[in-house]
């Protein structure tokens, strides 16, 4: 980049977050200088109301400060009833005022006319006295300078000049002659990867929270610990006692049944263990006990918290999307610029729907993100197996990478067993080797031992632990899940299938006019469907393809079928989407409509969709059409800033599994005063 476009660069970077600040974020400072002052008005309180009367004037803003009020809640319900010149006692929306964010205290708004009266009611649960708090009417708002807000519109200007078509970016070769990564995109890769892991932590550490609540309780967050302590003991079923009504009945799994005894009796049940024989188990998988939590409790007697394993696997399966990306590149797009490599880093991370587990650090979201990068660690290591084979045909597969591609996928499925389908994807990967006699025969009987072995060797032990568990090698325990639902009486139901496949790959997303702008499609109150049937959910948010429109590209997989098959791909992504649509299925008919569910198949479909973004960018720069590199590349970094987006707005709905309102109100309320810049 030369030395002129460079300060260009810098420039832009410093001066648009600063314009940004000083007139987009800061417009209600201007706009209140214009305010007409109003003096006169009466403000009595009685208990959590303030009324203010006595004026007919033109109220714009009301400044609400609790400062002195010995008032201690951090987030303070309020309710607005306005008199004005078309209505009479008018219920305004219900808002908030928040001690740690000033720009909460003013409140904006929009009457018809002269404003006669005001009624203030605050949340009686935390304000019992209102007549500390100060009331002020058509205030003068103070001007705000957040170094965080200008620091992410820095971030976002730096991005878009990076990526945006006709950038610099796009003519650097990401590897040179040898088709290795030269050095400064090394250098270039590793600041990415740094950044896109640091941004993971701190998603993380945002909806993160203390595991003790929970382990001192007998919550299912903790089960992983408990699971580690039953082992520290000699013994596989966990150390609580179950009431002993659910040995008594007939069908334990029953859950209305169940909490019918429960509040009968008054002994509880774990929610979320299974139950099995008189004891309490975890179905949760072992693999995350074994590697993570029994060391930890064995070495501190603590329990681990669930959002370490999410951020460490999480940083882990990031690197190695760089670097399983990398090697599909190197073989099949070697001349490929470090731009157009970032964009398909990107579209894999985002396309897995990963974040969600970031989002939602909680025992549920622990198997995915181990299942997902032992996955992506497994795929890796296949393909670099394989190297020095692709490029030269007498060279050998290298034994060492199939074993650990074996033991990753072996422990990919022992965290998540649904992740059995991917281990299929070794034929399409390895297809010219298997016809070549690298595998199945006296001459790959090495490779193929290489493969076998560590599988065999972690079945043994997952199938032994059912055993010793459930008396069944094939029982993994959910179907003992003391869920919401039965799913050890639970029937197929052909009929729910179009529901679930709607909702799953093409529900859109559901907008609303109050922050954070987003709804659920199903929630914890209420179900909108038309099936006459016991249907599981979650709040539901969108379909995978509406959450990751950058996905889409798969539908050009017939049209890219040739530069697919040159890079021996198609096979591969075909029985990826075919895998994808299995797990649909399954889930659909196992679970419900559960958001963490989109990243048993999320992973497939993306998996399809980066050799074809590859293919069509390849095409595209072959093409005669001069702009066709440029005109791709723009719909593709649309899709992908809306799959980004899409990916990372959830995490403000209030309506989630842990949502941030509550977990974290601070960065919520900051968000939504200091960002979207609303009122």
């Amino acid at each position: 980049m030369s030395k002129k476009l460079t300060i260009k660069a810098i420039l832009l970077i410093l001066i648009i977050p600063l314009i940004a600040e000083v007139f987009f974020f800061n417009f209600r400072f201007w706009e209140s200088l214009f305010f007409k002052d109003i003096s006169g008005y009466q403000v009595t309180t009685e208990a959590n109301e303030v009324l203010i009367d006595g004026f007919d004037a033109p109220v714009r803003n009301i400044y609400i400060d609790t400062s002195n009020s010995g008032i201690d809640a951090e987030v303070i319900g309020v309710n607005l009833t306005i008199s004005d010149e078309a209505n009479t006692d008018l219920e305004l929306s219900e808002t908030e005022v928040v001690r740690s964010v000033v720009e909460s205290n003013y409140l904006r708004i929009y009457p018809d006319g002269n404003v006669r009266k005001i009624k203030l009611v605050f949340d009686s649960n935390k304000v019992s006295d209102a007549s500390g708090i100060d009331i002020k009417l058509n205030s003068t708002r103070p001007f705000g300078v957040h170094p965080a807000r200008l620091l992410m519109i820095a971030v976002i200007v730096a991005l878009v000049l990076i990526f945006k078509p006709g950038s610099k970016v796009y003519e650097i070769k990401l590897m040179g002659d040898n088709r290795k990564i030269t050095d400064r995109n090394k250098i270039y890769l590793l600041l990415a990867l740094l950044a896109m892991v640091g941004f993971w932590l701190a998603i993380v550490m945002a909806f993160h929270k203390d595991v003790a609540v929970y382990y001192f309780n007998g919550h299912v967050e903790a089960i992983y610990s408990y699971q580690a302590e039953a082992f520290l003991k000699g013994q596989v079923n966990l150390d609580f006692e179950p009431p002993k009504y659910l040995s008594e009945m007939s069908n334990p799994y029953d859950y209305n049944a169940r909490f019918a005894l429960y509040q009968e009796t008054g002994e509880g049940f774990k929610l979320d263990f299974a139950f099995f024989d008189g004891k309490y188990f975890s179905y949760y998988s072992v693999v995350p006990t074994l590697l993570m939590y029994l060391p930890f409790v064995a070495l501190t007697g603590m329990p681990l918290n669930n959002s370490v394993p999410v951020f460490i696997c999480g940083a882990v399966f990031m690197l190695f999307a760089f670097m399983l990306i990398h090697k599909m590149v190197r073989r099949y797009y070697s001349d490929i610029s470090l731009g157009t490599y970032l964009i398909l880093v990107l579209t894999f991370i985002f396309g897995t729907g990963v974040f969600y587990c970031a989002q939602t650090p909680s025992v549920y979201s622990v198997a995915f993100i181990y299942a997902i990068m032992f996955a992506v660690i497994a795929l890796y290591f296949w393909m670099a197996a394989s190297e020095k084979h692709f490029e030269n045909s007498t060279k050998p597969l290298s034994k060492i990478r199939l074993v650990l591609g074996a033991l990753a996928m072996g422990l990919a499925i022992g965290s998540r067993p649904v992740f059995g389908l991917y281990l299929f994807l070794i034929f399409p990967l390895f297809y010219k080797e298997i016809k070549e006699k690298h595998f199945f025969s006296r001459k790959g009987l090495g490779n193929t031992i290489a493969v076998i072995a560590p599988l065999l060797l972690i079945g043994a032990g997952l199938m032994y632990f059912n055993q010793i568990r459930f008396g069944s090698v094939f029982d993994f325990g959910n179907t003992y899940n003391l869920s919401e639902m039965d799913l050890e009486h639970r029937h197929l139901g052909i009929n729910r299938l179009w529901i679930g496949i709607f909702e799953y790959l093409f529900q859109p997303l559901r907008f609303k006019g109050t922050f954070p702008y987003i709804d659920s499609v199903y929630n914890f109150s209420s179900q909108t469907t038309d099936y006459l049937g016991y249907l599981f959910f979650d709040p539901v948010y969108a379909g995978y393809f509406a959450l990751c429109p950058i996905s889409l590209v798969v539908v050009f997989i017939k049209k890219c079928k040739k530069e697919l098959t040159d890079m021996r791909m198609y096979a591969f992504s075909i029985l990826s989407l075919i895998f994808a649509g299995g797990l649909i299925l399954l889930v659909i008919e196992q679970t419900g409509m559960t958001m963490r569910y989109q990243m048993d198949f999320g992973m497939l479909i993306v998996l399809a969709a980066i050799p074809v973004l590859i293919a069509l960018f390849r095409k595209a720069e072959n093409s005669a059409y001069k702009n066709a590199f440029k005109v791709i590349l723009t719909v593709v970094l649309l899709l992908l800033a809306v799959t980004v987006f899409n990916n990372l707005i959830v995490m403000l709905a209030p309506d989630k599994m842990k949502p941030l309102a509550s977990i974290s109100p601070k960065i919520y309320y900051s968000i939504k005063y200091l960002v979207f810049a609303m009122r």
